[in-house]
Formats: structure tokens, C-alpha cells, sequence
């Protein structure tokens, strides 16, 4: 048994790719809430931004802070830790890693699937702000509900304001630009003047699903190839493809503009 200052958990996940261990708590809640905690991120940015959404597919906070960890009333180290509403699921791209790729039948779910991703992004964009950490981790598919939580908001900023990092794989164009550009700035004037360059709004955002969607499609990631998803997956209707190409489409102006447009284009798949 864990215990983190007044929380207990039996078991924890370490997640690749993830700064966080995240654990569902045995208390409180009866697996209501999970928590995340690491021995050097501290969990208060994301805990101040998430007292502005109220969405169920978003998860609720519950308390921060930081404590020492005991496994069987043995000191490990103080961490720093966040409660959250835990989300039931799987990693959407792992989940088809297992699945395999999609045939025809399986089409209708991921049209579902990401029907249900436009939810929180559209909620979340319509508040002014961008997530900008988007991965296949941070999307929480529960199948047997056809829900997908978005998780993870540590890095999200206010619509126009510069990224507090990225995860390269699954950045957009502007967000590596951008980080590309900050590498430089030692100062306030310098920051400004990136902002004179970039911006960066919930089409970021639609960039990566289109990436997320693609490797689901395909099995592959987008960034070793430039061919459309019908050329590995014949089972993929010509809607969707048209979709999938939308959101990854490189320039942001020419790019599918909203979570909401993208509700509406999965409905004609």
C-alpha cells in the first residue's frame, strides 16, 4: 500500500512519455479519482487552469500539493502531486495498436470515437483556450461508453500567448516554429516579438487530432510518410480521408477551423 500525504493507492502506472506516475486513489473515492505526482513537476499551473472548465469529458480537480510518499510506511521521497477525476479507458492509438487496423465495421467507431473528441475541444476552445499538449495518452477512450476524455492540461495556455512546451511528435507547424523562435528569446521584448510572428489558437489543437486520427486510421505515424490514409487503408471512406487531410493540413488558415466544423463533418462520413 501507497500512501501520499492523506491519499492511498494499492498499485501505480508509469506512462512512457509522461513526467507523472498516476495512481487511482483507494481513498478517498472508490476509484472516482486518480492522482498524479512526481518528485519534480509541481501540478499547480495545472490545477489553476482547470478551475475554469466544468465538462464532463474534462476532469474535475480535487487537491494539489506536495507530501511525502510512503509505500508499506516506508519513506520514498516528497512528491508533488494532483487529484483528479479519474477517467476510465485506454490510450486511443494504443487501444488500436492492440485492435489492429480498421476494417469497414470498425469505421463507424472511430467516427464515434472522435465525434466525441470534438466534445471537450470545443468546449475548451469556446472558453479561449488551446490545449497544446495533445498525444494519444492525453485521450482517454472508454469503449464501452464511446466517450473520450481529454486529460492532461498542464500545458494549456490562453488563445495568443506562447506554449509552456510541446511534445515534437504530435506539435503543430506553429508550435515548432514557435518553439524554434523561443530558443533565442532571453527577454520580455524577445517574447513579444515571437507573438508578432505566431499565434497560436485551437487549431493546434485540430493539427494533432488530425495526426492522433491518422495513425488510427493507419497504423502509422504521419510523420514518416506523406501519403493520405486510403492509400494504407481501403476500408477508410472517402469522407473521412477528406477529413483526416483537413486537420493536418499544414498552413493553419487552410487548415479545418473548429472543433465544432469537425463534429459536423463526421456526421456525413
Amino acid at each position: 500500500m501507497y500512501n501520499l500525504g492523506k491519499y492511498q493507492f494499492e498499485r501505480f502506472k508509469y506512462r512512457p512519455g509522461h513526467r507523472a506516475n498516476y495512481a487511482v486513489l483507494s481513498e478517498p473515492g472508490s476509484g472516482e479519482w486518480g492522482i498524479k505526482y512526481s518528485p519534480t513537476y509541481s501540478y499547480f499551473s495545472e490545477y489553476d487552469v482547470l478551475k475554469n472548465f466544468s465538462h464532463p469529458q474534462i476532469p474535475k480537480r480535487y487537491d494539489s500539493g506536495r507530501e511525502e510518499l510512503f509505500e508499506n510506511d516506508k519513506l520514498v521521497l516528497k512528491e508533488h502531486f494532483i487529484v483528479l477525476e479519474h477517467f476510465e479507458g485506454e490510450d486511443i492509438v494504443e487501444y488500436y495498436k492492440q485492435k489492429g487496423l480498421p476494417d469497414s465495421d470498425e469505421i463507424e467507431n472511430i467516427v464515434k470515437y472522435f465525434a466525441s473528441i470534438s466534445e471537450p475541444l470545443q468546449y475548451l476552445h469556446s472558453k479561449g483556450y488551446a490545449h497544446t499538449d495533445i498525444k494519444p495518452g492525453h485521450l482517454i477512450l472508454n469503449p464501452s461508453t464511446g466517450t473520450v476524455g481529454l486529460i492532461d492540461l498542464e500545458l494549456s495556455i490562453k488563445a495568443g500567448e506562447l506554449i509552456k512546451g510541446l511534445t515534437i511528435e504530435y506539435a503543430s507547424p506553429e508550435q515548432k516554429q514557435m518553439n524554434d523562435l523561443l530558443k533565442d528569446v532571453t527577454d520580455r521584448k524577445g517574447e513579444k516579438a515571437v507573438l508578432r510572428q505566431v499565434q497560436i489558437d485551437g487549431r493546434a489543437d485540430l493539427y494533432t487530432i488530425g495526426l492522433i486520427l491518422y495513425e488510427v486510421l493507419t497504423g502509422k505515424l504521419r510523420t514518416k510518410t506523406n501519403q493520405p490514409p486510403i492509400e494504407f487503408n481501403n476500408a477508410i471512406p472517402p469522407k473521412l480521408n477528406e477529413i483526416a487531410m483537413a486537420l493536418i493540413e499544414e498552413d493553419p488558415s487552410k487548415r479545418m477551423p473548429s472543433a465544432e466544423i469537425l463534429k459536423d463533418e463526421l456526421k456525413n462520413v
